[in-house]
């Protein structure tokens, strides 16, 4: 059994990113791949975040992850000052995977929490100099523009059938936060009956650590509770310490875990 790379790019990535396992007779018996993520926003703390997958049997498998591991030493070296770590993901309920990236020095620490926030008293207080405002989505310009948006901010989840299935929904509403008529920041809510969901929030980095993100949290919270709304829940990347701030303001409490994250820093 050896590891190939193909011979042209990937659904957008690297041919030296893409891994394939073959056997003796050419057959391919596994496949991965590595994702170079610069997320300083997300994970201050570590900026460059390595994402792999696997798939395949478990020769295969093995192979493929010592590939990958070599691969992210070779990424994590463009820019070796910056802290970086390597991960992927797996389903709480996967305990031979969560074995073997226990059994190769990984921890499985992190994880993708979903949290219900306590809907605050109140319209709270828009800083001065600000005003919010619904952000327009009647046209495909606007809605990609949003998305584009939320790509510059790290938020990369949202494409535009998911943005569509939720503007759908009986509660959606994106609201924008502006400074001297310059928009700063944006949030998304959706759900029905009296659920929703936090979707996505972000502030500009120039505007950031100044409350900014607490007091249009807290506005769109107050909007969607005049609509009927007793229960926000969210999800959050329990290693950010920016989103895990952010949610310790409104008494988030974890109810779930969505996802398990093993990963090992590389420096």
């Amino acid at each position: 059994m050896t590891i190939i790379h193909p011979a042209q790019p990937v659904n957008g990535l690297n041919p030296e990113d893409v891994f394939y396992a073959v056997d003796d007779l050419g057959t391919q018996t596994g496949y991965g791949f590595i994702l170079y993520q610069y997320q300083p926003g997300l994970y201050p703390d570590c900026p460059v975040n390595l994402y792999f997958s696997i798939d395949g049997d478990p020769a295969s498998r093995y192979l493929l992850f010592g590939a990958l591991v070599a691969r992210a030493r070779v990424l994590q070296n463009v820019n070796p000052t910056l802290r970086a770590r390597l991960y992927t993901n797996i389903t709480p309920g996967d305990t031979q995977m969560k074995d073997f990236y226990l059994h190769n020095g990984f921890d499985c620490d992190e994880t993708d929490d979903i949290l219900q926030l306590s809907i605050p008293f109140g319209d709270g207080r828009i800083p001065m100099s600000c005003t919010v405002a619904p952000t327009p989505l009647n046209t495909w310009d606007e809605q990609n523009s949003l998305i584009y948006r939320l790509q510059m901010n790290e938020i990369t989840f949202v494409d535009l059938n998911y943005l569509q299935s939720l503007m759908r929904m009986p509660h959606f509403m994106t609201l924008g936060l502006y400074r001297n008529a310059v928009l700063i920041g944006e949030v998304i809510m959706a759900g029905q009956g009296s659920d929703c969901e936090l979707v996505a929030i972000y502030i500009e980095p120039g505007s950031r650590n100044q409350g900014m993100g607490r007091a249009l949290l807290h506005r769109m919270m107050a909007i969607m509770a005049a609509e009927g709304v007793a229960r926000v829940t969210t999800r959050i990347m329990s290693r950010s310490l920016p989103q895990q701030k952010l949610m310790n303001d409104f008494g988030a409490q974890v109810i779930g875990v969505n996802m398990i994250f093993p990963g090992m820093y590389l420096n």
